[in-house]
């Protein structure tokens, strides 16, 4: 290998595992317990994000994919983006029949970053 060929590939390699490895965290993981029902299907995620919002089903507050039944002794779990953003997540559970249950209880979640502190002073 060429000084040169190495160098560029230390350089690509390099470059690789800073992205890897320095990415900021965009998700947060939504676990609940899962139901026991044996007819069970898959869960619904809902989310609202603006601050002190009520999670409502609507086709807007609906986050894409579903969850399916996981086995037994395993907790069924979504990724939701919430980086920068403020708001509350529920979640419904549906059955074989597509028969779907109200909204879990809300969970509230801020990832808003504070405000910039003003006029700092030493004394």
């Amino acid at each position: 290998m060429t000084t040169r060929s190495w160098l560029r590939w230390l350089l690509v390699t390099g470059l690789l595992t800073c992205l890897t490895a320095a990415g900021p965290v965009l998700a947060a993981t939504v676990e609940w317990d899962r139901n026991g029902e044996p007819d069970m299907k898959d869960y619904q995620v809902w989310a609202c994000f603006t601050p002190n919002c009520i999670v409502v089903k609507s086709a807007a507050t609906l986050q894409p994919g579903m969850v399916l039944q996981p086995a037994p002794g395993v907790k069924p779990s979504y990724a939701l983006d919430i980086a920068g953003k403020e708001g509350a997540v529920a979640v419904s559970a549906r059955d074989l029949s597509l028969n779907e249950s109200g909204l879990s209880v809300a969970v509230p979640f801020d990832k808003v970053a504070p405000a910039i502190p003003v006029n700092p002073t030493l004394r």
